[in-house]
């Protein structure tokens, strides 16, 4: 079980952008853009992923191993949150698939 308290899962914002930059140059990759979820560990940003295609980049010195993955299922969550707000329907969905959808009378 990993600690939940040695990292922080946020959504970037306009601060990160400078760390963001010095990941990307950390692994000689292009930085990420758009809606991009952030990992830090003790106040620095090591891991990020984008929401739009799910690429990630983690700073292989100062990322736990599993921080990818954490980013992974956040943004998982995030997108199942956006397409059905409603935990209680969440799980129904989970246990026995999508409701059927409803067909209302034609009127004449």
């Amino acid at each position: 079980m990993f600690p939940a308290n040695s990292h922080v899962i946020r959504p970037a914002s306009a601060h990160d952008a400078i760390a963001l930059r010095r990941l990307a140059a950390v692994l000689d990759a292009r930085p990420l853009a758009g809606r991009v979820l952030v990992a830090e560990v003790r106040g620095v940003v090591v891991a990020a992923l984008s929401l739009a295609d799910h690429r990630t980049m983690a700073d292989p010195e100062r990322a736990p191993m599993y921080l990818t993955t954490i980013l992974r299922l956040r943004a998982d969550a995030l997108e199942a949150v956006a397409r059905e707000p409603r935990l209680a329907e969440r799980i129904r969905e989970a246990m026995l698939g999508p409701r059927e959808p409803v067909q209302l009378p034609q009127a004449a």
